[in-house]
């Protein structure tokens, strides 16, 4: 059987990767990759209490969704009831489901899989000059979809809601692993934080990458892993355990 090595951070999606790639026949190694921290409590909580001042959301990540989590959950009904009158914009359908499960909002936008496919929805969605969108996102969050959106005259608001760390077992993790001297047969990485922080990691324990599949989730790690000089052997339809699947199984 296969090993796949997820190179991601923990959270409720862990169990969803790994049944999907069970079932199929894969063995699956989650590797602890990124933590988080919570900042700008307080911006945030002003951002919050005023969706008269917005024309609506911009969730990039699920990490971002449980930010304002913490803050939107002690608003009020009428604060709830006017965001829910908001256009509320995702990316991806973790990013959605997220959304949906802690904040209640109807969402728009979860086909897509990264900025260049959100921002025309954005732009269909949103009148030109309109209240500026909030878009609380990550300290390592890229500048594409604000430029595509200011090309186009959606305004927005940009807030750092929290900042992506090393996970403080990401090198235990990788050497325990490398340790046992059974190769992964893919290396599936989620995000381009997941490749800065992985990558030196493996050339410490002096893993090779010869004759193992590296596969992206998405154009955004894609790009960073080619940045790297990592040969990809695939990027994901789609960032879900579907997509994923998929991809492995795809005859390349």
């Amino acid at each position: 059987m296969s090993t796949v090595w997820l190179l991601k951070s923990s959270d409720s999606d862990d169990d969803r990767y790994t049944d999907a790639l069970s079932k199929a026949g894969f063995v699956t190694v989650h590797v602890p990759t990124l933590s988080f921290k919570f900042t700008n409590h307080g911006p945030l909580k002003n951002a919050l209490q005023q969706p008269e001042n917005h024309s609506g959301i911009i969730f990039t990540s699920k990490r971002a969704v449980e930010a304002v989590t913490e803050i939107y959950k002690h608003l009020s009904v009428d604060c709830h009831h006017s965001w829910s009158e908001k256009k509320i914009f995702v990316i991806g359908e973790a990013t959605g489901r997220a959304v949906q499960q802690y904040l209640k909002l109807n969402h728009i936008g979860q086909e897509s899989g990264n900025a260049l496919q959100l921002a025309p929805i954005i732009v269909r969605e949103v009148v030109a000059f309109d209240k500026p969108l909030l878009y609380p996102c990550g300290n390592l969050g890229r500048d594409e979809l604000p430029k595509l959106l200011a090309q186009e005259d959606r305004d927005f608001r940009a807030l750092t809601v929290y900042e992506t760390q090393e996970h403080p077992q990401l090198k235990d993790a990788v050497s325990k692993h490398h340790s046992t001297g059974k190769m992964p047969s893919y290396l599936v990485f989620f995000s381009p934080s997941g490749v800065k922080f992985v990558l030196p990691k493996l050339k410490s324990v002096g893993m090779s990458l010869t004759g193992v599949k590296v596969i992206a989730i998405g154009p955004a790690t894609n790009a960073a892993l080619v940045q790297e000089n990592i040969p990809v052997h695939a990027v994901c339809s789609s960032p879900s355990p579907e997509g994923l699947l998929h991809t492995l199984k795809s005859p390349l």
